[in-house]
């Protein structure tokens, strides 16, 4: 059954139950319990006991009064779409015939433990005639929108909420370009893109834009440029003139220096879906084992590299993982010292390692 607002429903993992008051995405809403606390909830996690009243009297003596209206009015309706398809748009001169095109990730609170809104953004003088389709983790797929993205304009889609990014879906866009009058042809595109859900819980992952005020996760949907096309087109004596002129040119003497690693800062991603694509199966020993070997290689290769600074993400899970990394540091003590990274770029889930 599918929710609605006013619905009343029943928590099944917990005590208690109340009253939908918003629906956050596909899979979440927000639930008021009887304490009057607004929570968010899975919508897998509640059974609806009484629906909401779909009809009230005065919505039914509108529909009413449509209906006696409607027998008065011809059964041949002409809708014009021409306001549809070609709407009066901003022009970007030095955009010219490029296409550039984003799904924007913009938090509604604090980046990286909010959630989010989702935008599509077409930042070029084509409009974009648009479908997005939604392929969740169990293989099922949802339309999710559809429509005329104009020229240099930006539409929200839907919305992430905070509980369920970790199931993000695959997004596949199809797209067909073109402009009112004469302009020049773009072939059609088809699009498939996958997002790592822990970019989104990474507070450096958002950044300043031109789209929004908030700092934002922008992914490239599709670019076009004109320059990149005429590139395709010289063949590969003229590319290589053109590369050996441009290495020329940039060629400075070449120096090493002793300091060359003295403010570098690695970071290493220890999170399992990071080291291995499959990794179905394995016992929780087993990926710890995983972990840490991948642990000390990268830490035996920043030393014997010289680089200054090493931080580790670990997450914080249950706490195993940075157990065993802080046991492991521990034990070379004379070599290096460590402490937690920075809060603000990590949370707690990050170790910064400095060689002595």
């Amino acid at each position: 059954m599918e929710i609605k607002v006013g619905d009343k429903v029943r928590f099944l993992n917990d005590i208690g139950g109340g009253f939908v008051t918003k629906i956050i995405d596909r899979l979440s809403v927000k639930v008021m319990n009887e304490f009057g606390f607004e929570v968010p909830s899975r919508i897998t996690e509640l059974v609806v006991i009484e629906s909401a009243v779909e009809y009230k009297e005065e919505t039914r003596t509108q529909v009413a009064d449509a209906n006696t209206l409607n027998e008065n009015v011809s059964s041949e309706v002409i809708v014009d779409t021409k306001d549809i398809f070609y709407p009066d748009v901003a022009i970007d001169e030095a955009n010219g015939d490029d296409l550039k095109l984003f799904l924007a990730f913009v938090p509604q609170g604090r980046p990286g433990n909010s959630d989010l809104n989702v935008f599509f953004i077409n930042d070029s003088n084509y409009n974009v005639l648009y479908s997005v389709i939604n392929i969740e983790q169990a293989g099922k797929t949802f339309s999710n929108s559809v429509g005329v993205l104009e020229a240099n304009t930006k539409e929200q889609i839907e919305t992430l909420g905070l509980s369920t990014i970790n199931e993000i879906p695959e997004y596949v866009f199809h797209l067909s370009f073109y402009k009112k009058g004469e302009f020049n042809i773009k072939e059609p595109v088809a699009k498939s893109i996958n997002i790592n859900p822990i970019k989104f819980f990474k507070e450096k992952s958002y950044t300043e834009n031109d789209f929004f005020n908030e700092d934002s996760i922008m992914i490239s949907v599709y670019t076009d440029n004109a320059l990149a096309n005429e590139i395709e087109k010289l063949s590969d004596k003229q590319l290589k003139q053109v590369f050996a002129e441009k290495e020329q040119k940039d060629k400075k003497p070449a120096y090493n220096s002793a300091k060359k690693n003295e403010n570098t800062l690695l970071e290493i991603d220890l999170h399992i879906h990071e080291l291995l694509d499959d990794f179905r199966g394995l016992s929780n020993s087993e990926i710890l084992e995983v972990q840490m070997d991948h642990f000390k290689t990268q830490l035996e290769n920043a030393a014997k590299n010289k680089v200054k600074k090493v931080v580790f993400i670990h997450g914080v899970g249950n706490g195993t993982l940075k157990l065993e990394i802080r046991k492991e540091l521990d034990r070379k003590s004379k070599l290096l010292s460590y402490q937690d990274a920075s809060f603000k770029e990590y949370g707690y889930g990050a170790t910064m390692i400095q060689f002595r």
